[in-house]
C-alpha cells in the first residue's frame, strides 16, 4: 500500500495529473478518495448506469452505461453528489429538448419493459395463476436485496430490517395481498439475500423466480424497499412507493420516506427526476455497435437484441 500511495504521490506530482478514480464505494473508490484527502485534487467514481445491459453484470453482459460522478456517488446519502446537485438545481422547465427526450424514453421503459438488466422472462399466464396475479385485487410488493449490497450501507438503509419493512407493510394494508420479491442475483447462486426464509411471515407470499421487474409491478398498486433501483422503476410506473433508506429518488416528494435528508430541498415530478438520473448523470455506450450512444438508442439496441 505505502509503495503504491509512493507512486501515485509521485505520478501526481511529474504530471500535474490529481484525478484519482475508482469504482462506487469499492475498494478503488475508497482508495481514490482517500488520496484527494492526502495529496489534494479530485476524485471520480464511477458506477453501472440505471438500465445496463441485456444480462447480469456478474455474469459478464457488456453494459450501455456508466456513471462518472467528481462529487460523490449517487446511492451515498451520507454525501451530495452529481446527481443530488443536479436535482436541487436543474432548470428542468428551461430544457425543452431534454424533458420531450424524457417523456418518450419513459414511455418506451413501460412499453418494452425496459429494466437494469433484460435477461429475464415477462409475466405470463402460468406465473400469474402461480402466484394468484390473474385476480382483480390490490397487492405489495417487498423488494429484497442482496446482503452486504453498498447501497443498503451508504443508503441509510442500516436503520430498518427487511422483516420490519414487511411487518409495516402487513399492517398497513390490512386486507390486500402482501409479495416479496428475491433479488435475481441471490436466484443465481451470486450472492445471499438480506433476509433469510426462515424470517418471512407466512402471511407474505414469496417469488422466488427471476421475471422482469417492470412486467411484475404492473401487476401491483404499491411497492416497499430500502434503496432498490426497483423503486425508481416503480415511480415510472406510476406505482406509490415507500422506502427504508435514502436512495437517490427519496427525499423529493415523490415516495413514503422513513428517513429524510436535509440537503434535497426540491419537490420534483418523476419526469424531472428522471431527466437528470437516466439522462445527464448517465453517459451510454453501444457496446455491440460500438459507438457512444443515448438512452434512446440504447432502448432500441436492447429490444432489437431481445
Amino acid at each position: 500500500m505505502n509503495g503504491y500511495f509512493f507512486y501515485l504521490h509521485n505520478t501526481a506530482s511529474i504530471f500535474g495529473n490529481r484525478n484519482f478514480k475508482g469504482w462506487g464505494r469499492k475498494r478503488s473508490g475508497r482508495f481514490a478518495s482517500l488520496c484527494k484527502k492526502v495529496f489534494g485534487g479530485h476524485t471520480i467514481l464511477f458506477e453501472d448506469g440505471f438500465i445496463r445491459s441485456l444480462g447480469l453484470g456478474v455474469d459478464g453482459s457488456p453494459s450501455f452505461s456508466i456513471v462518472e460522478d467528481d462529487i460523490g456517488i449517487y446511492y451515498d446519502a451520507t454525501v451530495p453528489s452529481k446527481l443530488e446537485n443536479l436535482l436541487n438545481g436543474y432548470d428542468f422547465k428551461a430544457d425543452e429538448a431534454l424533458m420531450k427526450t424524457t417523456h418518450k424514453a419513459m414511455r418506451l421503459i413501460r412499453e418494452h419493459h425496459i429494466s437494469k438488466y433484460n435477461h429475464a422472462p415477462y409475466v405470463d399466464e402460468v406465473f400469474r395463476w402461480k402466484h394468484g396475479l390473474d385476480e382483480e385485487k390490490k397487492r405489495v410488493l417487498i423488494v429484497a436485496q442482496t446482503a452486504g449490497d453498498a447501497s443498503l450501507e451508504y443508503g441509510l438503509a442500516g436503520k430498518f430490517t427487511t422483516v420490519e419493512m414487511i411487518t409495516d407493510a402487513l399492517r398497513e394494508n390490512p386486507g390486500t395481498d402482501v409479495y416479496l420479491k428475491v433479488h435475481p442475483d441471490v436466484l443465481t447462486g451470486k450472492k445471499k439475500s438480506d433476509i433469510s426464509l426462515g424470517e418471512i411471515p407466512p402471511e407474505c407470499r414469496i417469488i422466488d423466480e427471476d421475471v422482469n421487474p417492470i412486467s411484475l409491478m404492473e401487476h401491483f398498486d404499491t411497492v416497499y424497499t430500502k434503496t432498490s433501483g426497483m423503486g425508481m422503476e416503480a415511480l415510472i410506473l406510476g406505482k406509490e412507493v415507500h422506502t427504508y433508506g435514502m436512495p437517490f429518488y427519496a427525499g423529493w416528494g415523490l415516495t413514503h420516506d422513513k428517513l429524510s435528508c436535509q440537503r434535497r430541498k426540491r419537490k420534483l415530478k418523476t419526469e424531472e427526476l428522471f431527466a437528470a438520473a437516466y439522462i445527464l448523470y448517465i453517459r451510454y455506450y453501444n457496446p455491440y455497435r460500438k459507438h457512444p450512444s443515448d438512452i434512446l438508442d440504447m432502448i432500441e439496441e436492447i429490444v432489437r437484441h431481445r
